[in-house]
């Protein structure tokens, strides 16, 4: 019956926002690298010139680098990189939706196989979220809008309908369990006081006992125990 009692009055799942942080930290680390990827065209170039810098000024003698300046070769790298992104700018461009892509089903994935991992209620409690999840994966391979936050905002929506689900069903079940549950507690309360009692009533009768025994102790003539 206990176990019975446990079973009914035992309160649905729930999800949080705390729960969910480590997952939407993730989508956002994926969405930033996807970002970066296509902004290539334009990041490109700028580190190949701060690259260029670094290496030139390293590889230069101290007295070359005091006379030319680090500036003047900041400058001529700055150039030389500003011309390689205007003539490559499509090889940039290419290259940057080539890694977004990448990056794009790799954060995809690793999305996918982390809820599946720890909150599989995701999926199947609400039927419409994978597909969610399928049109956030064609958001981000797509090379004009795989910039956006696809990822990120996708599983936030799903989070938010899934807390919003389950703080109603909890609400729902209190609702739903009050009265049954104020009368487990008062079993309870009884229960436990029948238990005071009967355990009383063996305290008591254990003690009459003694004190019986010690009653015929004394009537028993010192002869008698004597010779006993």
């Amino acid at each position: 019956m206990s176990a019975r009692r446990n079973s009914k009055s035992s309160p649905p799942e729930t999800m949080t926002w705390g729960r969910a942080v480590p997952i939407l930290a993730v989508c956002f680390v994926f969405d930033a690298l996807r970002f970066v990827c296509g902004q290539f065209w334009f990041i490109g170039p700028a580190l190949a010139a701060a690259y260029c810098t670094a290496e030139v000024s390293s590889a230069l003698p101290g007295w070359a680098v005091g006379a030319i300046g680090t500036s003047a070769v900041a400058a001529g790298c700055s150039a030389i990189a500003g011309a390689a992104g205007y003539f490559g700018s499509p090889v940039f461009t290419a290259l940057g939706v080539i890694m977004g892509i990448a990056v794009g089903l790799i954060g995809w994935l690793t999305v996918g196989l982390a809820i599946i991992m720890t909150n599989t209620r995701l999926f199947t409690e609400h039927s419409g979220h994978s597909l969610w999840l399928v049109i956030s994966l064609l958001i981000s391979e797509t090379p004009i809008i795989g910039s956006l936050p696809a990822l990120t905002v996708t599983i936030a929506k799903l989070y938010h309908t899934q807390i919003k689900t389950d703080k109603e069903n909890l609400k729902k079940y209190q609702r739903e369990n009050a009265s049954t549950l104020q009368q487990e507690r008062r079993q309870q309360a009884v229960e436990y006081a029948q238990a005071r009692i009967f355990q009383q009533t063996e305290i008591e009768a254990l003690n009459d006992a003694r004190y019986a025994e010690a009653q015929n102790e004394d009537e028993i003539p010192e002869e008698v125990r004597r010779t006993t």
